[in-house]
């Protein structure tokens, strides 16, 4: 498993603590929607529900529904595909959360 950046803990506990948030779909998101007919061609506000470490890889991931969907389902995706409305406590801290890292140490684990 690798580990999250230092960043995302307390980042991670900041957002949870003012979960549910508004938010919308980046292009890739909103296009993948789009063409499983989740939703139209207009762009839906999200509200995020829950946000995790996914623990196979570096990711952040959200827990999401659509606001306006009257069957209230509830989707996953990662954090780098959902835009936090600006005026979220949280939003500026985004990018540092999600940002890979740029010197990450070349580690070699004994088998």
């Amino acid at each position: 498993m690798i580990e999250l950046r230092r960043a995302a803990h307390p980042f991670l506990d900041r957002l949870r603590r003012s979960l549910p948030a508004s938010a919308h779909a980046r292009q890739p998101l909103l296009g993948y929607l789009q063409s499983r007919q989740i939703i139209g061609s207009t762009s839906p506000t999200l509200r995020i529900v829950n946000v995790f470490h996914n623990g196979h890889s570096e990711n952040i991931m959200c827990q999401f529904t659509i606001e306006g969907d009257a069957s209230t389902r509830t989707f996953v995706a990662p954090l780098t595909q959902i835009a936090l409305k600006r005026t979220h406590p949280a939003a500026r801290d985004v990018a540092k959360a999600i940002a890979p890292s740029r010197a990450r140490p070349n580690i070699k684990i004994p088998l």
